[in-house]
């Protein structure tokens, strides 16, 4: 069957998540051994033949990680200081980093990890597979599951090597059936420029691109600096990117096809990286103009017959790295986080707007609160039944705190809808709280219902995410008792200097963390009677 059959994806905007997904997929599923390759064989001939059959004619990209070699190197002081929080925030970010390092190796067994990514050929037809030689069962699930969390999968195991497809629209062995290898002169050439490095990103146009872009495009677009389109189709036949962190080192490779295209190409880079920064990097990575423009410099391409070479080992180059390793891929999770939790808060409004449909009021209900208005358990808790936890719910001992022996042990439970993802966050605590104060719909001694809302649903606050060092146990009725003159003190605020926020008509949304108090204040209470101006506040 041949590869251009179609197969459905999502729309649009879920192709385009697909890409983010895939990169982070990188750093979080590898493969255990398997008889596939002869043990004399080469790093290189492994690879190649473990790719090989999944390169179609619209692969362009192969990655590969070996999760055995990552580590973060022993930097001197001076270079740490540039980390955004000087040398004390480099520590707290590299103790998470290797963490995550520690983890991956754990639950891969510490093999090696591969993936491709083909050029789509319409809105319904995305080529995307991670793949690796079979794991345990147990650590199949583990990485899987991971991997589901973020986007859904599907995965298979045939001939000994493990596959994960980032979707459920088609059955994922039709589709392995489907795939029609397209041999690559160039890829066993690609994997032995970098063969050194334990992270490699091969980049390789398919030749119909380049034959595409002659005809159709002669001169680059205003993005890549508007130069001749020769540049890039005789000057990037394939590129090799090595990257070795614990070193620290990186190379990039790039092959030519002639030494005068190598050489057009090398002198012409900045120029490109620059347009492409200003048509798409300051909106797109968050890293701010200086700092790319810094970088800038430190490129220098060193030209070798048809080859051109670019290498980052000295310690300027560092310092720059890790400014953007503070930057872009920080502002790039964020928001995959943001939106995730965004999806969470929907969930949890919509069991909220049940459970008032059920008792006609917010939880927790008056018969789930004592002769002094309180509850011994948190409104997560009563809210179990409408978000498809009933089992869990019956296992709580509803007249018993929190804390108790036995309700205590239900804490490490806690349901996914309440998981909050940041990093830093302890086992079974979340950051998503109702502001708790004066005149709030949650926190106060009587139940609340939809008419004691006088200022409306959506003029009233019910849900905000707070920063991870105020995340609380689950179960314990506990939430966000805001400082009324520094209200927005505790929440968690993005890189773009905003907070996630639920109001009670059910919708999300993304609001302005520099507002004033008194702004705040008239958001979180319930009957100011005030009117709130939604221009100063998204």
């Amino acid at each position: 069957m041949n590869t251009r059959r179609l197969h459905k994806l999502r729309p649009q905007a879920r192709r385009t998540r697909c890409v983010v997904c895939m990169l982070f997929y990188l750093f979080v599923v590898t493969t255990a051994g398997s008889n596939l390759f002869a043990q004399d064989a080469s790093s290189v001939a492994k690879d190649t033949t473990m790719v090989q059959p999944f390169i179609t004619e619209t692969t362009f990209l192969v990655i590969k990680v070996d999760p055995k070699r990552l580590a973060l190197p022993n930097l001197p002081d001076d270079v740490k200081s540039v980390f955004p929080g000087g040398v004390a925030g480099y520590g707290l970010w590299a103790q998470i980093v290797t963490n995550g390092f520690d983890r991956l190796r754990a639950m891969t067994e510490g093999q090696v990890t591969y993936a491709t990514v083909g050029i789509p050929l319409s809105e319904n037809e995305w080529s995307a597979f991670l793949f690796m030689r079979e794991t345990s069962e147990r650590s199949r699930k583990q990485l899987t599951d991971l991997v589901a969390s973020v986007h859904e999968t599907q995965s298979t195991t045939r001939d000994g090597v493990t596959v994960i497809m980032p979707d459920r629209d088609i059955d994922i062995e039709e589709r392995l059936d489907s795939i029609v290898s397209s041999p690559r002169e160039e890829l066993a050439e690609a994997f032995d420029a970098v063969k050194d490095y334990p992270i490699q990103f091969l980049l390789l146009p398919p030749a119909y691109v380049r034959r595409t872009v002659t005809e159709l495009m002669p001169q680059l677009p205003r993005q890549l600096g508007d130069g001749p389109s020769s540049l890039l189709t005789d000057g990037l036949v394939w590129a090799a990117l090595g990257i070795d962190v614990a070193d620290p080192r990186s190379e990039l490779i790039v092959q030519s096809s002639s030494e005068k295209a190598a050489g057009d190409l090398a002198a012409y880079l900045p120029k490109m990286m620059l347009s492409a920064y200003d048509g798409l990097g300051g909106v797109k990575t968050g890293i701010p103009r200086n700092r790319f423009q810094a970088l800038l410099p430190l490129i220098k391409p060193t030209v070798t017959g048809d080859r051109i070479t670019i290498r980052f080992d000295d310690l300027k180059s560092m310092s720059e790295g890790l400014r953007l390793m503070a930057s872009a891929p920080a502002v790039a999770v964020e928001q995959v986080r943001r939106r995730r939790n965004g999806d969470k808060f929907k969930q949890i409004l919509l069991g909220m707007h049940n459970y008032h449909d059920v008792y006609r009021s917010f939880p927790p209900r008056v018969d789930d609160r004592d002769a002094d208005g309180r509850s011994g358990l948190s409104w997560r808790v009563h809210l179990l039944p409408l978000i498809n936890e009933r089992k869990l719910y019956k296992e709580f001992a509803l007249d018993q705190p929190w804390d108790s022996p036995h309700n205590k042990r239900l804490i490490e439970k806690m349901p996914n809808v309440y998981e909050s993802q940041w990093l830093g966050i302890k086992t079974g605590h979340t950051t998503f709280l109702a502001p708790a104060g004066e005149d709030t719909i949650f926190g106060g001694p009587k139940a609340v219902a939809f008419n004691n809302i006088i200022d409306g649903t959506s003029n009233t606050m019910t849900l905000v995410e707070v920063k991870p060092s105020l995340s609380v146990p689950w179960t314990a009725p506990k939430d966000y008792a805001f400082n009324p003159t520094l209200p927005a003190e505790g929440l968690r605020v993005g890189t773009d200097g905003r907070f996630l926020a639920a109001l009670a008509d059910g919708s999300v949304q993304m609001l302005r963390a520099n507002i004033p108090a008194e702004l705040f204040l008239r958001l979180f209470q319930m009957s100011d009677r005030k009117v709130i101006d939604w221009k100063e506040v998204r």
